[in-house]
């Protein structure tokens, strides 16, 4: 490989690499949200709404006259962040899935309890490292537009 290359290429690898470590100490610096986006599939969404008979109706109603498959559908939600020492990276209302044109916002009540199924309360009386598990429950809806 000539010369010419490997200097590009070693002083393309140390400016990807500052970029890293700036963009890591940026978003670092900070305490993280309790809560971060992320993205999961319609089908996904459909589980944790089970108890919505109704939602579940419209979201089929809505694929059949846009023409869309699940498989079509992204949808995204609260992630628990690292600092929850047991739901780390499990999602929780609020969703939204776009149809399209079309979005879906779901919001639900949660409630969390610790490793002996004891209820800690919502979000913010809970304890993220006594939290084992989550329930959803009362869903509400959008559609827009």
């Amino acid at each position: 490989m000539p010369v010419v290359r490997v200097t590009r290429l070693r002083r393309a690898a140390a400016v990807f690499g500052l970029l890293a470590l700036v963009t890591g100490l940026v978003t670092g610096l900070g305490a993280g949200p309790a809560w971060a986006p992320g993205t999961l599939n319609l089908h996904e969404v459909t589980i944790a709404v089970k108890g919505a008979p109704r939602l579940i109706a419209e979201i089929n109603k809505e694929l059949k006259s846009s023409g869309l498959s699940a498989g079509d559908v992204i949808c995204t939600a609260s992630r628990h962040g690292n600092h929850w020492r047991y739901l780390a990276g499990r999602r929780a209302a609020p969703y939204e899935c776009k149809f399209g044109p079309r979005v879906l916002t779901v919001e639900a009540e949660i409630t969390y309890s610790d490793a002996d199924g004891q209820p800690l309360g919502s979000v913010d009386a809970s304890h993220p490292h006594r939290a084992k598990t989550f329930r959803e429950k009362n869903f509400r809806w959008t559609w827009s537009p």
